[in-house]
């Protein structure tokens, strides 16, 4: 009886090893193909910029001038070869400073398509949605200014930013930290050239 009970054994752990190797295979080989998709289209690229000036005055007005839509890329690439970022579960970025605090202003006001929040000094600005950071620069109305798109195309500026701990294609977790304010702070909401309305997201 104990010679059979040990055989249905063997039999199933190596029945469960071949399985595991198989699930360790399968990932494996999906891991190699988005990395050589990644770099094909890398090549591809600089192939592209360094065929002519015109190429390259296009890619960058595409790529920098915000044209190129990074949402359905995103979209694109996880539907058919999954999620875009297969390490991040595993490999978490301890270092990055996440807070669940809402964003508390004590006024409101509609200004140049999006709003300014009245909010104490000093405070913590951070991230409403997941996203990639599309556009980061400074101007003389609102400071320093971040722009961060989402993977359904919602684009989020945040602007009078004091200090800002983000840089142009971070990816930012909802509620990552992207930097302070000084008793003032910008928003304006996005989608398909629309302008939307704050009540939605705040």
């Amino acid at each position: 009886m104990n010679d059979h009970f040990n055989l249905y054994d063997k039999k199933l752990k190596k029945k469960e090893s071949k399985e595991n190797n198989n699930v360790l295979k399968s990932f494996l080989f999906k891991i190699i193909i988005k990395s050589l998709i990644i770099i094909v289209i890398f090549l591809a690229s600089l192939i592209f910029i360094k065929q002519s000036d015109e190429n390259k005055a296009v890619f960058k007005k595409v790529v920098y001038n915000n044209s190129l839509s990074f949402a359905k890329i995103y979209n694109v690439y996880n539907k058919y070869l999954g999620d875009a970022l297969p390490f991040k579960n595993i490999f978490k970025d301890n270092t990055k400073v996440v807070s669940n605090d809402k964003i508390t202003y004590s006024e409101i006001k509609k200004e140049n398509n999006g709003y300014v929040l009245t909010v104490p000094k000093e405070f913590v600005t951070s991230s409403l949605k997941s996203g990639i950071v599309i556009e980061k620069k400074k101007n003389e109305t609102y400071d320093n200014i971040i722009k961060i798109q989402d993977k359904d195309g919602l684009n989020i500026t945040y602007g009078c930013l004091d200090e800002v701990e983000v840089d142009l294609y971070d990816y930012v977790e909802k509620g990552e930290i992207l930097g302070k304010t000084n008793g003032k702070l910008y928003l304006m909401f996005q989608k398909d050239g629309k302008y939307l309305s704050y009540e939605k997201y705040l």
